[in-house]
């Protein structure tokens, strides 16, 4: 049992290493597109033992969405299903390992999961997701960004009480991958010192963009239609949008609808794209911010975008439609696409453009936006090639969620042994990082800052110069899309994956 001096008396879950306490409220939900409010009281009540060995509820999601993650990793686990509860999901897990000096404080690992499943870690907290945690509307008098917010508040509740599991509340680092990593480098852009470290995996705050006030109506006006309360009154449609069960609303939402962050007043001032990344970076008071993606991160979009019978008509017919033809053909080249290439071969190639584009391009604009800030963070960047080799439709590619299947290690069993030496590489990185040690050390880099690691493809660790890598493992190519300009590049992305350039 653990006398927490501001929880009260926690019991929590033991492993050989590590207790692990869960289902710690840091958030008093206060209603459906309201914002949440930090909670300071203890848990437990008249001095009783509070039971932190079970799992909290989930905030409401698309149902079974860890299956999504699964497939895209390549191989399923057994898992608990938890309850999903909208008024009690907001709630946090620490991991504390059962050895450490006494009075030395720890750094603090804090895992910020995506939209849906692998969330087993050092630390995490549930948040609100999707619509009912970005919404925005002038009619629900809403400003969207509950999601955001409930993470802002997480990160205040570590900071005031995870010295009470013997963490560092000044030394707090922060990872995430995908939607994590987006919410992560949303958070980047803010006043409000929440962590010391981060390290942003394959995903951008541009991946996602905030949205407008008219986009965010444009998608409120999708979802009243979705939810036929078109007709309604105003008062009668925000009546039902308060107290409609979050599983009817789930069930007749689009599962991918487009959310996502608003641009509200005196919280997130501007729309970030890859010009605005091309000119700043993020604040002082993070020191230092790894980054980095998969070889193949475009996988995830599979179901959306690359199911056509011929990619590669369809992602030439986009190209020549944005770019003048020399730089059409300048693209078209680099990727080798050609409509006569076989339903494979065309399906890799667009992965390949259309993950520069999307996950590739903000981080060399990230590099350039670097070049101008006299006072910046320490940034790193990583790359991962290492293929997956589940028997899976990913089988070969260095697929969007394989990197985190190694670095958690929940896969371990099902990993050859190259995998797995290269999972305890990244690994060693991250405590690394964590430790202050930095992900990139200082006998690694000359002190420019130009040292880029490479994870795979032949499971184990290099270091190549920014300009060697894009040139060897990126065929150059990531010059061919820098030369387009920003604006340019995300107009042909949107093109790509919306059909428009919106």
């Amino acid at each position: 049992m653990l006398r927490h001096p501001t929880l009260g008396k926690l019991r929590g879950l033991e492993s050989p290493l590590t207790i692990q306490y869960r289902n710690l409220p840091y958030a008093q939900f206060n209603g459906r597109f309201r914002e949440a409010s930090i909670r300071d009281d203890p848990v437990s009540v008249d001095d009783a033992v509070y039971d932190a060995t079970q799992w909290g509820p989930l905030c409401p999601q698309i149902p079974d969405g860890i299956n999504f993650d699964f497939a895209l990793a390549g191989a399923e686990l057994p898992y608990t299903k938890r309850r999903i509860d909208e008024e009690h999901g907001l709630n946090a897990v620490v991991t504390v390992p059962k050895k450490h000096a006494d009075g030395k404080l720890l750094p603090v690992l804090v895992w910020v999961h995506g939209s849906s499943g692998f969330r087993r870690a050092l630390g995490e907290t549930c948040y609100r997701l999707g619509i009912l945690g970005l919404l925005a509307s002038k009619e629900l008098n809403s400003g969207g960004n509950f999601g955001l917010k409930d993470q802002i508040l997480g990160f205040q509740w570590l900071q005031k009480h995870i010295s009470g599991f013997g963490g560092d509340p000044n030394n707090i680092t922060a990872f995430g991958e995908s939607a994590g990593a987006m919410l992560l480098s949303t958070l980047l852009q803010l006043p409000t010192p929440l962590f010391k470290k981060a390290m942003v995996m394959s995903g951008s705050a541009t991946l996602r963009p905030s949205k407008t006030e008219k986009q965010q109506e444009a998608l409120y006006n999708d979802v009243v239609s979705a939810l036929d309360l078109t007709e309604k009154s105003s008062e009668e449609r925000k009546m039902l949008l308060y107290e409609i069960p979050y599983e009817d609303m789930i069930a007749k939402l689009p599962p991918l609808i487009h959310v996502g962050p608003s641009v509200e007043s005196r919280f997130l001032d501007d729309v970030v794209t890859l010009s605005t990344l091309s000119k700043s970076t993020s604040p002082s008071w993070c020191t230092e911010i790894v980054i980095g993606d998969c070889f193949h991160d475009a996988t995830c979009f599979k179901t959306r975008i690359l199911n056509k019978p011929n990619n590669a008509e369809y992602f030439i017919g986009c190209i020549n439609s944005v770019l003048v033809p020399e730089q059409a053909q300048n693209v078209i080249h680099a990727y080798s696409l050609s409509p006569l290439d076989s339903a494979e071969t065309s399906l890799v190639k667009c992965i390949e453009l259309l993950t520069d584009l999307r996950w590739y391009l903000p981080i060399l604009y990230i590099d350039i936006g670097l070049e101008k800030t006299a006072r910046a963070p320490k940034v790193s960047r990583y790359h991962f090639h290492q293929p997956n080799k589940f028997d899976c439709q990913w089988n070969g590619l260095a697929a969007h969620l394989f990197d985190i299947t190694l670095l958690l290690q929940n896969h371990r069993h099902l990993l050859g042994q190259d995998a797995i030496r290269l999972g305890e590489e990244m690994a060693d990185r991250v405590f690394s990082l964590a430790y202050g040690s930095g992900f990139v050390s200082k006998h690694e880099d000359d002190g420019s800052g130009n040292t880029v690691v490479v994870w795979g493809p032949d499971g184990a660790s290099k270091l190549l110069r920014r300009e060697e890598y894009d040139a060897e493992l990126r065929r150059g190519r990531g010059m061919v899309l820098l030369g387009l300009g920003p604006d340019v590049c995300e107009r042909l992305a949107g093109t790509i994956q919306f059909g428009s350039s919106r």
